[in-house]
């Protein structure tokens, strides 16, 4: 289905539609579904953070991997907007952490807490400088005013998201061991180590 609010098209895609009917009435993990709504609320800190410096996106996809926002081709942000831009979703989502950990400490709610810690991972896997994620944008954005030769840049970027991506391999086997079955952050870990080859390669 395709919509058009105020020049700007939204697609939403049959598996984004089948999967939020499936999560709202067959799911009973409610932490699931906070993950999917803070996810597109973290989305739409990058959609008003593009507003706000008077670029609109060309289109809005829902798709099976939740809200991408497609940029007109001739838009053009300086690097200090592109950081701002890369780290709004982040932001967004360490904002509400901040506030539903205050819920918790006010009224000591465990949906608070459920909350708090959902937008607390978001943000902190989001805000990785790795490639493929906000903060790597946001790193990039960085090196691309203090460092000029492109050879180099990408030879720092790319250490840096190794780096990470260690971190996070190794805090999946940690977890895989504790639990037993949890193999999530090794997922991960690997969707942005194939994410880091393919932008090497290009």
């Amino acid at each position: 289905m395709t919509l058009t609010l105020r020049g700007v098209r939204v697609r939403i895609g049959f598996f984004f539609a089948f999967t939020v009917c499936f999560l709202l009435t067959c799911s009973n993990s409610t932490v699931i579904r906070f993950a999917v709504l803070f996810s597109l609320l973290h989305e739409c800190g990058h959609l008003t953070a593009d507003c706000l410096f008077g670029q609109k996106p060309r289109e809005i996809r829902l798709g099976l991997f939740g809200m991408t926002i497609c940029r007109a081709d001739d838009l053009r942000l300086s690097y200090r907007q592109e950081i701002c831009s890369a780290l709004a979703g982040p932001a967004v989502n360490f904002l509400f952490a901040c506030l539903f950990v205050a819920w918790y400490v006010h009224s000591s709610a465990e949906t608070a807490l459920q909350c708090a810690a959902v937008n607390l991972y978001i943000f902190l896997f989001n805000a990785m400088p790795v490639f493929s994620l906000d903060g790597g944008r946001a790193f990039d954005a960085y090196l691309s005013v203090h460092l000029q030769d492109p050879d180099r840049r990408l030879r720092v970027e790319t250490i840096v998201s190794l780096l990470c991506i260690i971190v996070v391999m190794g805090f999946g086997f940690y977890v895989l061991l504790r639990s037993g079955y949890n193999f999530t952050l090794l997922l991960v870990a690997v969707y942005l180590t194939v994410t880091l080859f393919l932008k090497c390669g290009t």
